[in-house]
């Protein structure tokens, strides 16, 4: 009986360690960080969604791999609050003269991500396109579009100095 009693004050002192954990967290999300919230129209304690004020929207190099381009877009919070990015970013190719040539198809996923950003923290997203047409004949992709994306949950658009092209492009959610 002497290791079920011992069993029983272990799981006891588990469950109030694991009841004052979640207190800890009550203002906020865990990642809270005692940050507070930014933007507005969040409960209190929670962080508001990331605007276009608290992002520096940027992009890495283009990769390519046989057929495949790809560029990593990347939205930092640089407020002093933390902020939430959830879904897919918006996003298109245009011309020079800021036409679209084509919209940026979202990539299926199981489900989109929720990001507690805090100051200084990145949320990344990725754009691919094929190099080749979509008709399947094998021939390259007869045109280039210049990448705009727009935070999710946002409406002001980035242009990017990136230039892809405009067959079978698509954008996952931010990771």
């Amino acid at each position: 009986m002497k290791p079920l009693a011992t069993l029983a004050a272990g799981i006891a002192i588990s469950a109030a360690t694991l009841g004052a954990a979640a207190t800890a967290h009550a203002g906020g999300p865990p990642n809270d960080g005692g940050g507070g919230g930014g933007g507005g129209g969040a409960p209190a304690g929670a962080p508001g969604h990331c605007s276009d004020a608290d992002l520096t929207v940027t992009n890495g190099p283009i990769e390519s791999a046989n057929t495949l381009r790809r560029v990593v877009v990347s939205f930092k919070n640089t407020s002093s609050n933390q902020c939430m990015l959830a879904g897919y970013p918006d996003a298109n190719l245009v011309t020079a003269a800021g036409g679209v040539l084509v919209h940026v198809e979202n990539r299926p996923a199981n489900a989109a991500h929720v990001l507690h950003l805090n100051p200084g923290d990145i949320a990344n997203a990725d754009v691919e396109s094929s190099a080749l047409d979509i008709n399947g004949s094998g021939n390259p992709c007869p045109r280039e579009g210049t990448l705009v994306v727009t935070p999710p949950g946002d409406s002001v658009s980035h242009e990017l100095p990136v230039a892809l092209p405009i067959c079978r492009a698509t954008i996952s959610s931010v990771d």
